[in-house]
């Protein structure tokens, strides 16, 4: 932490887009591939619910939980990788000199794990100082544990919140519902519409990772 302004961005769907699925419907998918039909019944059920919004919090977060138990650092890097390849150059380079100008952060109900994974892809973990949301961490056996930092929507507004201390000026972006709190409790909040959907929010709505970053950038010179 360095600078006067923090910018507080989710992650899934808003810096990348889904197309179809999520980082975390993804690594579902990923260790699916390597189980048998029960377990891929399993894993395509939760991923139709997910997908449809029927799951929130626990509910979502303990059957995740379990259906990733197996899941290892060589295919969170695999998801990572598949998705850091929906960003332009132009976009690694506004995430960049944004991160000249205010400290970065993500904050999500996603996995920190494939977050960690993606900055790293990209050439961009430098430049985020915070991530915050659930982690996957292994025993001895290799078997993984979920601890969940941020469980839901308030959960993201009181962690931006909890920035205050630290920073006069703070901007968030995201893309949905889930989001909403978090834009709300953000001095400016803006909504990333990768996919150009017809849904509409009471937010400022752009449709590219470079233009969202230009219109922080030009909020922080004129603040």
């Amino acid at each position: 932490m360095s600078k006067r302004a923090c910018i507080t961005f989710d992650f899934d769907g808003t810096l990348y887009p889904i197309a179809p699925y999520d980082s975390e419907q993804r690594l579902i998918r990923k260790v699916a591939s390597t189980k048998g039909t029960l377990f891929k019944q399993r894993a395509k059920r939760l991923i139709l619910q997910d997908q449809k919004g029927t799951l929130i919090g626990d509910a979502f977060h303990k059957r995740y939980a379990d259906l990733v138990r197996t899941a290892n650092a060589g295919m969170i890097d695999e998801v990572a990788r598949d998705i850091s390849l929906f960003l332009s150059t132009e976009d690694i380079q506004a995430l960049a000199c944004l991160g000249d100008i205010a400290d970065l952060a993500v904050l999500t109900c996603g996995t920190e794990n494939l977050v960690e994974s993606f900055l790293q892809q990209t050439g961009l973990k430098q430049h985020f100082f915070l991530i915050r949301g659930k982690r996957l961490v292994w025993d001895e056996a290799g078997k993984s544990r979920m601890v969940v930092d941020i469980n839901g929507p308030q959960a993201k507004a009181q962690a931006l919140e909890q920035l205050r201390r630290d920073y006069p000026t703070i901007l968030a972006v995201g893309d949905g519902p889930t989001d909403i709190p978090m834009l709300k409790a953000a001095d400016l909040g803006l909504v990333i519409n990768w996919n150009q959907s017809q849904r509409a929010y009471p937010f400022e709505t752009h449709t590219s990772l470079a233009d969202v970053c230009s219109r922080l950038a030009s909020y922080l010179a004129s603040a």
